[in-house]
């Protein structure tokens, strides 16, 4: 699997408020995969507003998606949504990113936009990147995703490419 890291620039007004206003598209993709928060201008509602899909039925799945804990697969939308549940940045998701592959190879995704750190108001969440590095970096991992677009926040890329070249020098010398 490729990962392509996204930089995204916020407006000045958006980091500054602490609202998500806008959402930059990934060209090509199959699925869209994003935090299950509505609540208020989060960077979700951006990608509501800017594929134009029904507010009630991401409402609607996003209360059940955070409820099970678990991934939920929107169909209804295109390009597919997979909705990720809120999570506090603070420890090992290695569940939901293994959920969010399994998600991924039953819709046959292969290109999959994730936007989950495209808005980071506060401290990049080290621990939680990293648990989602050591899934997708693994090698042996069996995925249908062959391009991953991930977008990152233009104030914490610097961090993120440490972090990731951390994982590679592991993977580059099997550990």
């Amino acid at each position: 699997m490729e990962i392509i890291f996204r930089a995204i620039y916020n407006q000045p007004d958006e980091t500054e408020i602490g609202h998500k206003i806008w959402h930059r598209e990934s060209l090509f993709l199959d699925a869209v995969s994003a935090t299950a928060n509505t609540g208020g201008f989060t960077p979700l509602t951006a990608i509501v507003r800017f594929f134009d899909w029904d507010r009630d039925l991401i409402n609607a799945a996003s209360s059940q998606c955070n409820a099970v804990g678990q991934i939920a697969v929107i169909k209804e939308v295109n390009p597919l949504l997979l909705l990720v549940p809120k999570t506090d940045g603070r420890k090992d998701e290695t569940f939901l990113i293994n959920d969010l592959i399994a998600a991924a190879n039953a819709t046959s995704t292969e290109v999959l936009s994730f936007t989950h750190f495209g808005f980071v108001q506060n401290k990049l969440p080290a621990l939680e990147i990293r648990s989602i590095l050591g899934v997708l970096m693994n090698p042996d991992l069996k995925t249908t995703i062959r391009v991953l677009v991930w977008d990152i926040d233009l104030r914490h890329r610097v961090e993120m490419m440490r972090i990731y070249d951390e994982y590679k020098k592991k993977v580059k010398k099997g550990a």
